[in-house]
């Protein structure tokens, strides 16, 4: 639900929160944002056609030298540039692919849409790509159900995108490298309960105050419940709030231990951490499965001694570079970021961006030297285990179960530094994926 405000706090800040969705690979919820009257996103997705023979025959948007893909993001709007990190992914990966020849001869060309913060226009170029383009990829919106209608309208259409809505990734024609589901992975909670067994009866959290991040927490909760977690302070909050003495003071108060700073961005994280330092707060644990992992993070948290000690533990590399000397795709991720967009900050939508081309080129390859909307969802099928080379831990995109895999790392010295797995590199898969309803299958052992 999109809610209006005023004040200074509407601009590039991504914390006038609208939206938020789990993010299977970490438990995160991702919140994002900037408000606007009138946009709230507010349809459902219909029932999915069965695609007819012609339909999964079709050819559009292939010749016999390209293979033209849409993607669809926010990048205009009450907060430019919102998600461009995704188009920007995809495209960095496909010239990275083209550089190598392309796939079975065809260099891939990406058109991209804005959405502009806006269902209608986000189904109207989905219906344009429908009818001019191959497929979908890459593309991240907050208004993906609208490109939900259109895929259930057009079966045979391939989407290969993480996406926010539960419908569309029900669909038979979508496959995302990060699957969506309620819940997280057991590993890091696991692991963390091992090292502080009494502070994990004492957590606290701050939670966005809208729908979808609430709901999403609760999937989040019902996993830390399940594995021996107590909860002694929780409130949901303003993504608009920069205030936090109350919160600390009241944490303090009920003997918190261990504070997460995973249901929130990082602005809002860095604001809590200044706030536990200004009252002399210092819980044994600070954890984050995600947010925090921003280059702005430690600076806008006070620097290394407010932040030195805090964890996290994430479903993807260490993609801002720490692991780019261990882990080779990491390296080609940034340098063809770079190459194709110099000076752009690669975020966590990059890589989403960046992922789901490989997952699509992935499937084109399979398709053979003859492609058609049918073969390449036929080979998305067959694809159950992905991790673009070990960017992101490996997920089944075709069993759309998530990755139960992580990597720990902790901040240390004021930098990112990966503490586990130990060999320097790779992913911890020694726990199972929890939601509400119980253990999904194990990925990969």
């Amino acid at each position: 639900m999109v809610r209006t405000e005023s004040g200074s706090g509407f601009g590039r800040r991504i914390t006038a929160t609208i939206a938020a969705a789990s993010l299977a690979a970490t438990g995160l919820v991702v919140t994002t944002g900037s408000t606007i009257a009138g946009a709230a996103s507010t349809s459902s997705c219909q029932a999915a056609k069965t695609p007819t023979s012609a339909e999964l025959n079709s050819t559009t948007g292939i010749t016999k030298n390209s293979v033209t893909v849409g993607n669809i993001s926010i990048i205009s709007g009450p907060v430019p540039g919102l998600f461009q990190g995704a188009p920007y992914g995809a495209e960095a990966y496909f010239a990275y692919l083209n550089s190598k020849g392309g796939v079975n001869g065809r260099k891939i060309t990406l058109k991209s849409y804005d959405d502009a913060f806006s269902g209608t226009q986000n189904q109207a170029a989905a219906e344009e790509n429908a009818k001019n383009n191959f497929a979908l990829v890459g593309g991240f919106s907050l208004f993906d159900n609208y490109t939900c209608n259109v895929l259930a309208k057009n079966p045979a259409v391939p989407d290969v995108s993480v996406t926010l809505d539960s419908g569309t990734n029900s669909l038979k024609n979508s496959f995302s490298p990060q699957p969506l589901a309620l819940g997280a992975p057991q590993t890091g909670y696991q692991y963390l309960k091992k090292l502080y067994p009494e502070a994990v009866k004492h957590v606290a959290n701050l939670v966005s105050n809208v729908e979808t991040a609430i709901t999403q927490w609760h999937g989040q909760e019902a996993m830390m419940l399940h594995n021996g977690y107590k909860f002694s302070y929780v409130r949901n909050v303003s993504p608009l709030e920069t205030n936090f003495t109350t919160d600390v003071i009241n944490m303090k108060n009920k003997g918190v231990q261990m504070v997460l700073l995973t249901d929130g961005d990082w602005q809002i994280f860095s604001a809590l951490v200044k706030a536990m330092k200004q009252q002399n707060f210092h819980p044994k644990v600070m954890l984050s499965a995600g947010p925090i992992y921003d280059d702005h993070f430690v600076a806008a948290a006070g620097g290394a001694a407010n932040t030195n000690g805090i964890y996290l533990i994430q479903g993807q590399s260490l993609y801002l570079g720490q692991d780019a000397k261990t882990t080779p795709a990491v390296k080609t991720f940034n340098t063809w970021v770079q190459k194709v967009h110099p000076g752009f900050k690669a975020n966590l939508f990059t890589v989403f961006g960046w992922t789901s081309a490989a997952l699509f080129a992935q499937a084109l390859k399979a398709a053979g030297p003859n492609p058609t909307r049918g073969k390449v969802l036929a080979a998305l099928g067959k694809i159950t285990k992905f991790s673009a080379d070990g960017l992101v831990a490996p997920a089944n995109p075709a069993k759309k179960i998530p990755p139960n895999c992580v990597v720990f790392a902790q901040i240390k010295s004021g930098k990112f530094t990966r503490i586990k797995p130990t060999a320097t590199k790779g992913y911890d898969c020694s726990g199972t994926y929890y939601g509400p309803k119980g253990q999904l299958p194990k990925v990969q052992s």
